[in-house]
């Protein structure tokens, strides 16, 4: 993957830590919910989707659909989950490849808690995202006196 040691940095809005990967998927872990970006006609698009880490890889539920049409067409996405903390905020984006699974995975109670309860209308299908690169970024609210 991208980094694989915490470094410090700094941007225009102030302090940003990049994360090792071991900590961004920590905070993946955390979260179970993000956005999915992938390409619909050529055109980028976003879509919130619950998820949960499977291991190192994302893993989500989705029914027929533009969607699921358009992973079958261009497998390359990207996905991305952040959070507020107290001092700032993180933001974890992984970019790889999507796989429409053909068997449902085998899936722990606290796991499939993590997926809301939908009313299934159509079946539904798992996609499994795995990383070809992945980066977090820890941004401060507030600056270091030392760098006033």
């Amino acid at each position: 993957m991208s980094h694989d040691v915490s470094e410090d940095g700094w941007s225009p809005q102030g302090p940003v830590t990049e994360l090792s990967d071991a900590a961004s998927w920590d905070l993946l872990r955390g979260r179970t919910f993000g956005r999915l970006g992938l390409s619909q006609d050529d055109r980028p698009e976003i879509y919130p989707v619950n998820f949960i880490c499977d291991g190192e890889s994302i893993l989500f539920r989705t029914a027929e659909g533009s969607k699921l049409r358009e992973l079958t067409h261009n497998r390359h996405v990207v996905f991305e989950a952040d959070a507020e903390t107290n001092g700032g905020v993180w933001s974890v984006i992984l970019k790889g490849q999507a796989e429409v699974l053909t068997v449902d995975p085998v899936l722990t109670e606290e796991a499939l808690a993590a997926f809301p309860a939908w009313v299934p209308t159509q079946a539904f299908v798992y996609v499994r995202i795995t990383a070809d690169t992945l980066r977090g970024r820890l941004f401060e609210h507030h600056l270091p006196i030392g760098h006033l």
